[in-house]
């Protein structure tokens, strides 16, 4: 069965010229998304296998909002596009777990080996066997990860804030999810504790 792909590309001549290598390249794929909004009126309306997003979308939103509103509430694989592969372009954009990074401008063969690979690590993460302390882990919601991950880093809450362009009342709100989910007592040190402990299994 054909796989459906989204495309989030605001140059318009870019997001047709790769719904027509995505075609030739056997996925179906769904009328591109120009803007933030369309793309999440996609994913949340239709059956979205994998989505490609350009992360400048010239304007206040991004593609990497439209990765955190994925992580959040669809369990499906992502990829980036970009004509921007500067440090600071890609440590931006690590800190969503993309499944992998396409440059413009791609060919053919950079497509799909970027999609068959995404495809092929997100099935064998949903269907892995996990230890108890890996199950922990994996309980929590991508967005979640991310931000263990920078407290395992010592981050403040208004650092995280910065990293992740959210409210620090947002992070605090994660921050007390996490620990609900994790057991642990609020207003301590036990969640930096945790979180240094098991940060090599939010990878």
């Amino acid at each position: 069965m054909k796989k459906n792909v989204l495309v989030l590309e605001n140059e318009v001549l870019i997001a047709d010229d790769l719904c027509d290598t995505l075609e030739d390249l056997g996925y179906a794929v769904f009328e591109p998304a120009l803007t933030y909004q369309a793309a999440i009126n996609t994913l949340d309306s239709e059956n979205v296998d994998i989505a490609i997003l350009d992360i400048d979308l010239g304007s206040k939103k991004t593609g990497m909002d439209v990765a955190m509103y994925i992580r959040t509430n669809h369990n499906i694989p992502f990829v980036y596009l970009s004509s921007h592969s500067d440090q600071k372009t890609i440590e931006l954009a690590k800190n969503t777990m993309p499944y992998a990074f396409l440059v413009k401008p791609f060919v053919s063969a950079d497509v799909l080996t970027a999609l068959e690979i995404a495809l092929n690590n997100h099935a064998w993460y949903a269907s892995a066997k996990l230890t108890p302390s890996q199950s922990e882990v994996f309980d929590l919601t991508p967005m979640e990860k991310v931000i263990v991950r920078l407290i395992a880093e010592n981050k403040t809450t208004k650092e995280i804030a910065d990293e992740l362009f959210i409210s620090q009342s947002t992070v605090k709100n994660h921050r007390h999810n996490i620990c609900v989910k994790l057991e642990l007592t609020a207003g301590t040190h036990s969640l930096s504790k945790w979180a240094i402990e098991h940060k090599h299994s939010l990878n």
